[in-house]
C-alpha cells in the first residue's frame, strides 16, 4: 500500500524502524504493508508521533489520515513539548471601566491570561513571543483588547469584554498598525505568484472585516504551464483575482466554480497512480480530485473526477 506524507513542520520519517528521508509540505511517499511509522520534528520544540497503520486504521488526534483511493495520506500533528515550570513573559494591567489585568506566561505551554470582575479568560498561543504589545479600543459601551504577539511572524488576538471574555480575532501577518479602532494587517504568502494579502478590521459594534485586497508580486501570464493550474487554485483559495486565468466563457461564472469546488484547503500534486493531469485538492476531511481543460491557455471549465 502506498503512503503519501504531508507537514507543514518538517520532520524526519522511519518507516518499521528505518530511517527513509526528510517530509515537509511537498508530498512524499513509501510503499509498505502495515508500517510502524515515526515522525521526527527537525525541530526539537515539538514531540514525535508514531502511529502502526492497517488499511483499516482511521485517524487520531496525532496523526490524520485521508484516503486517496489507491493509497493514504497521513497528516501528523506534533505536539509542543511542555515545560511544567512557570515564567512570567510580560504583564500589563488597563484602566477601562473595570480593571483589567493581562499576563503572558509560560508553564505547560506558552499562555495568555485575562482577568476583569472576577472573570478569567486564557489563550493558548503556539509560540513565544519576543515582544508583546497592547492596543485597546471602545465603541459606545463596548470594549476590546488586542493584543500583539512578536516573533518571526506576528500573532494577533482581539478580546471582547463586554459581559464574558470572548475572543473575536486571531490572526498571524507579517505587519500591523492599529489607530482609531481599526486594525491593518499584512501577510505575505510564500506561494508561486508571492502573494501579499492586506486586511482592514473595524471594531465597533462588533469587529467587522471593512477592506481585504489580494496583491501579486509575479503575473499570471509569466508561467510555465505546469505551475498555472496552482496558482490558480492559491488564488482562488485567496479569493484574488482569477479573471486572467480564465478564458472569456467562464469568467462571468467564478462564483459559481467557488461553490462546486468548496472549502478546500491547499491545491497539491496528484500521487503517481493517478494520471499526471490530475490536481489533488484537499479540504478538511478528503480529496478530491479534478482535471482542467484549457483554451488558448486559459483555464475554459474544471471537473470533479469520480474517485
Amino acid at each position: 500500500m502506498f503512503y503519501y506524507f504531508y507537514c507543514a513542520t518538517p520532520c524526519a520519517v522511519k518507516v518499521n524502524g528505518e530511517y527513509v528521508g526528510i517530509a515537509n509540505e511537498n508530498l512524499s511517499y513509501v510503499d509498505a504493508i502495515n508500517p510502524f511509522f515515526e515522525f521526527i520534528p527537525i525541530n526539537a520544540n515539538f514531540l514525535p508521533v508514531v502511529k502502526y497503520v492497517e488499511e483499516t486504521s482511521t485517524s487520531d488526534n496525532f496523526v490524520q489520515i485521508i484516503d486517496l483511493y489507491g493509497g493514504f495520506l497521513l497528516i501528523p500533528n506534533f505536539s509542543k513539548r511542555i515545560d511544567g515550570e512557570y515564567k512570567s513573559i510580560g504583564r500589563k494591567t488597563f484602566d477601562l471601566t473595570f480593571p483589567t489585568f493581562v499576563s503572558c506566561y509560560s508553564q505547560c505551554g506558552i499562555k495568555l491570561c485575562i482577568e476583569r470582575e472576577g472573570k478569567i479568560h486564557t489563550e493558548s498561543i503556539p509560540f513565544t513571543p519576543e515582544d508583546i504589545r497592547f492596543e485597546t479600543a471602545r465603541y459606545e459601551d463596548k470594549e476590546y483588547i488586542v493584543i500583539i504577539c512578536i516573533g518571526k511572524k506576528s500573532l494577533i488576538l482581539g478580546f471582547s469584554l463586554l459581559g464574558d471574555i470572548k475572543l473575536v480575532l486571531k490572526s498571524l501577518c507579517d505587519g500591523y498598525g492599529f489607530e482609531k479602532k481599526r486594525l491593518s494587517m499584512l501577510e505575505n504568502k510564500n506561494d508561486i505568484l508571492k502573494h501579499a494579502v492586506s486586511s482592514v478590521w473595524e471594531f465597533t459594534d462588533e469587529v467587522k472585516l471593512v477592506n481585504y485586497s489580494v496583491t501579486r508580486k509575479k503575473q499570471a501570464f509569466t508561467l510555465n504551464e505546469n505551475l498555472f493550474p496552482y496558482a490558480f487554485f492559491e488564488e482562488l483559495l485567496l479569493s484574488g483575482d482569477c479573471s486572467d486565468f480564465l478564458t472569456p466563457r467562464l469568467k462571468p461564472k467564478i462564483g459559481d466554480l467557488k461553490t462546486f469546488l468548496g472549502n478546500f484547503i491547499k491545491v497539491l500534486p496528484p500521487p503517481h497512480f493517478k494520471p499526471d493531469n490530475y490536481l489533488t485538492l484537499l479540504y478538511k476531511n478528503k480529496v478530491e480530485y479534478v482535471v482542467l481543460n484549457y483554451q488558448n491557455g486559459l483555464i475554459d471549465n474544471i471537473s470533479i473526477i469520480d474517485k
